[in-house]
């Protein structure tokens, strides 16, 4: 009688256990579609790809997600569902009356989340989903190693151009890296790195703005922002996710500087010698980014189509 009654005891333990598990566990061991995914998509005849991020969870039971659809800020989904071993979502663009509506679906397929995405003028698009890598809760320690000037002050050796299709449109002059207008590309430098600091010094245009993207992935905001409230656009923000804790900016017109520290998903912002965002987590990639392979290393790009802007000194400190 005792060993069947420690027997139906330990069974009662196990039973117990496996319903705490299911509540607090990783919520993808229960539904293969939550979690974050890094999206790669293309459009007809293998055209030019975007990269995309796509967050889904639930709260208390109700399945919500937050997507960026390969351009500006991550936003909330409106519509999501899963049924049948589907997802369906909306993703709205533009303002009304001029909103554009896609209407994505995908299915997990092994390790991979693969889908389409259809819209309002029909064009299709095919896509297919990674989960985003595990990150240390805790970043190790680092040690600085040999600081790397990216931008030379003479020329753009060490620099291509994002957009194979567009005219580079940057130059130098007197010293200082400038774009020409709107139409300038993307610009990243040929080598990549995993964690660093990298110092900045940087002239953004009013009315203009620009961004550097850390492993070619997730951009700082560099805007005319002076005097604004603070959102997520604002100069100094990881773009769409992490507003800054004060505005520390100059006018346009003037030089300002970046001291950015990235280590692992972690992210820490000084501008103008003011910190703004202290050891902040780096959800996913940001709109404009140059892949979506967010566990390799990756370069520094300074994006070029938003407006003028002017660099001076682009330094990097590889941490190793």
């Amino acid at each position: 009688m005792r060993s069947l009654g420690f027997k139906v005891l330990l069974l009662l333990a196990v039973v117990a256990t496996a319903s705490q598990i299911g509540v607090c566990g990783n919520p993808a061991d229960a539904d293969p579609f939550l979690g974050r995914w890094d999206i790669t998509a293309t459009g007809p005849k293998q055209g030019l790809r975007r990269f995309c991020w796509l967050e889904l969870r639930r709260d208390q039971g109700v399945l919500k997600g937050r997507f960026n659809a390969g351009g500006g800020a991550v936003f909330d989904l409106p519509e999501v569902a899963i049924e049948r071993g589907e997802l369906r979502f909306q993703y709205p663009r533009g303002s009304p009356p001029n909103v554009i509506q896609q209407a994505w679906r995908g299915t997990v397929k092994g390790a991979l989340l693969v889908g389409t995405a259809q819209a309002a003028n029909g064009q299709m698009l095919a896509w297919t989903g990674v989960r985003g890598p595990v990150w240390p809760s805790s970043p190790p320690s680092r040690k600085p190693g040999k600081t790397i000037d990216l931008f030379n002050g003479k020329d753009l050796s060490g620099w291509l151009g994002q957009d194979p299709g567009r005219p580079f449109g940057w130059f130098v002059k007197d010293g200082i890296l400038m774009n020409q207008n709107k139409e300038a590309n993307n610009i990243y430098t040929r080598q990549k790195f995993n964690d660093f600091k990298v110092e900045v010094e940087f002239n953004v245009d009013r009315k203009s703005n620009s961004g550097v993207y850390l492993r070619g992935r997730y951009e700082i905001q560099v805007l005319d922002g002076y005097g604004r409230p603070l959102d997520v656009h604002s100069q100094g923000a990881l773009y769409g996710f992490i507003v800054p804790t004060v505005n520390a900016d100059k006018p346009a017109g003037e030089w300002q500087t970046y001291q950015i520290t990235l280590m692992a998903n972690r992210v820490t912002v000084i501008l103008n010698g003011t910190k703004i965002i202290d050891n902040g987590e780096v959800p996913g990639i940001t709109g404009g980014a140059l892949d979506a392979n967010e566990k390799d290393a990756g370069p520094i790009m300074l994006q070029g189509d938003h407006g003028r802007v002017q660099f001076r000194k682009v330094r990097l400190t590889p941490l190793m």
